[in-house]
């Protein structure tokens, strides 16, 4: 089996390899457009937006410093600042760490099921319930190989 060190750099994908990777890219790219558009036109938040809320939803104060929310969300630490600053002016967070508060959890739980549909209607629900363990696992070790 030939392995990543034993292959030259430049090899091209083969036929099945360039499928799986447009694949890849389209419904990313589509599921991604699709969410961020169903969550502006619902609830006026984008998918940056929610992605932050969530991760403050999640921890016990509901709070976390700028540089672990930057790590935590789906936007480049530059954006973080703009997207917490645009929260910030909705009262969704207060600012002395990045700090959920009462209006920004019931805005998500507001959009929580816009999202929650659309996740499962696009990535979800598509997959064979047999293949979502291997799905999952694969799209895992992609994460992993970007870390």
């Amino acid at each position: 089996m030939e392995t990543q060190q034993t292959r030259k750099p430049l090899d091209p994908l083969e036929a099945e390899q360039m499928r799986a990777w447009r694949a890849f890219i389209l419904v990313a790219t589509r599921a991604l457009d699709r969410l961020d558009h169903e969550l502006q036109a619902d609830h006026d938040l984008t998918l940056g937006d929610y992605e932050i809320l969530v991760s403050l939803s999640e921890e016990p104060e509901h709070r976390l410093q700028m540089s672990t929310l930057a790590e935590k969300s789906l936007v480049s630490q530059s954006r973080l600042t703009y997207r917490v600053d645009r929260l910030e002016k909705r009262r969704f967070v207060e600012r002395i760490w990045a700090q959920l508060t009462e209006a920004g959890l019931a805005a998500l739980e507001g959009a929580y099921p816009t999202h929650l549909e659309g996740v499962r209607r696009y990535v979800i629900d598509p997959v064979a319930p047999d293949d979502l363990a291997v799905t999952t696992r694969a799209l895992e070790a992609m994460m992993q190989a970007l870390d």
